[in-house]
């Protein structure tokens, strides 16, 4: 049995009953999902008691996960992909005068700044940041909608509605009222696993939490659950520039 609650300054954290817990313990993944775990006799307020406890543990720990995530690659004219579909081509341009323009081509992000500008200038950083969660938010409603009804379809799983959306901490939700969340950073991701994460949120429309009926399912709809599930966790969802 599971709940969703948030907590201030640390964000959603999963509270999760297990018939196999002797005591009370939170886990924290590489991607920052904090799940706080309690014997199944115990009440949900030992599990917010024990949270609030572990407050500032929890804050530090995802704070140094944060810190210690490995950098983007810099960024070079011509050189780099962007996203999944698009290259980003930052061009140095003399008649540009203290401001940067972009452009959103079918293949190309391209930026000219001023020429004497370096790439490393705060402006320039914000403006990348801010055309890379645009441009993912593209390639995103072009591919997603379309990938979720078809592996629906296919599986014979229904739901309500989509939201996309730029989350922090997770790749994707379902909600109780089936409705299905997917953070538009799945285009970063290799394809198998996006599918696998559209097929975990599916799979939840039928089981609201991860107890086994939830994974002998996932594990018949892609047949490696647990081992997608472990190779997911090593990947990171990198915030803006």
């Amino acid at each position: 049995m599971e709940k969703n609650f948030f907590l201030e300054d640390v964000g959603e954290v999963i509270l999760r009953k297990s018939k196999r817990a002797r005591r009370t313990s939170i886990r924290i993944t590489p991607d920052g999902k904090v799940t706080v775990t309690i014997p199944a006799l115990s009440g949900w307020n030992s599990a917010l008691h024990f949270l609030e406890q572990k407050k500032g543990w929890v804050k530090n720990t995802l704070k140094r996960l944060e810190q210690n995530r490995p950098p983007r690659p810099a960024y070079h004219p011509g050189e780099n992909p962007f996203t999944r579909r698009h290259r980003l081509v930052l061009l140095p341009d003399k008649t540009v005068n203290e401001e940067v323009q972009t452009h959103i081509s079918e293949a190309r992000v391209t930026v000219k700044y001023p020429a004497g500008w370096q790439l490393s200038h705060p402006f320039i950083e914000r403006v990348i940041g801010t055309l890379r969660i645009h441009t993912l938010r593209i390639e995103a409603h072009a591919y997603l909608p379309g990938r979720l009804e078809e592996l629906a379809r296919h599986h014979g799983y229904s739901y309500r509605r989509l939201f996309l959306k730029n989350l922090k901490t997770r790749w994707g939700s379902c909600s109780s009222a089936g409705n299905i969340n997917l953070n538009i950073r799945l285009m970063e991701l290799p394809e198998h696993l996006i599918d696998y994460v559209i097929l975990h949120e599916l799979a939840h429309t039928r089981h609201k939490n991860h107890g086994p009926a939830f994974w002998t399912e996932l594990e018949q709809t892609t047949g490696n659950a647990r081992n997608l599930d472990k190779e997911l966790n090593r990947y990171h969802i990198f915030q803006d520039l």
